[in-house]
């Protein structure tokens, strides 16, 4: 089968995805995916610096702080400065932000089109793909990927536990 081909459909489920993710935003009190990652990190640890969920969630501190004040403007959460560094900003869920349920918009029944078989060797395939992608990433600038991959390594070990079910959810986010 022809690579192109193959891409083009990956492309296609993408955009579906995006397509039924923006058509249900509204449900979900106008959260953006980004937003709701947020609120997802907030959850699991409450009153991080902004310089850490940056690092959780792999987006730069401006792409967090246009979040974090959409989130801020609609009563989600709230910005203190640390009582140790007047520099650090700690971000925190307010009473909204923690009674916000997060419910995902897509179905996650669309799998049950395949067999158990097919499922695991479907995971195979994705997981040499996003290898790949990683070592192609990875490739570009060697001793930044490692140093970042080893900060959010550390910090969602510190912040957010090591077990494996912590570890499957950080690798999701």
């Amino acid at each position: 089968m022809d690579n192109e081909i193959l891409f083009h459909k990956l492309y296609l489920i993408n955009q579906i995805f995006e397509h039924k993710s923006k058509m249900h935003q509204s449900e979900v009190n106008n959260l953006s995916r980004g937003q709701g990652r947020v609120l997802a990190v907030l959850k699991r640890k409450d009153g991080i610096s902004t310089r850490d969920l940056a690092l959780i969630l792999a987006i730069s501190i401006s792409a967090v702080n246009s979040l974090l004040t959409k989130l801020e403007k609609n009563g989600f959460i709230i910005k203190t400065h640390s009582d140790d560094d007047k520099r650090v900003l700690l971000v925190k869920l307010t009473e909204k932000g923690r009674n916000h349920t997060i419910n995902p918009i897509l179905d996650y029944d669309i799998l049950n089109c395949l067999s158990d078989e097919q499922k695991l060797e479907f995971n195979k395939c994705l997981n040499l793909i996003i290898n790949e992608m990683q070592l192609d990433v990875k490739k570009e600038n060697p001793e930044k990927f490692e140093k970042i991959a080893k900060q959010r390594s550390e910090l969602f070990k510190e912040l957010l536990g090591n077990d494996e079910k912590d570890a499957y959810w950080f690798d999701m986010i």
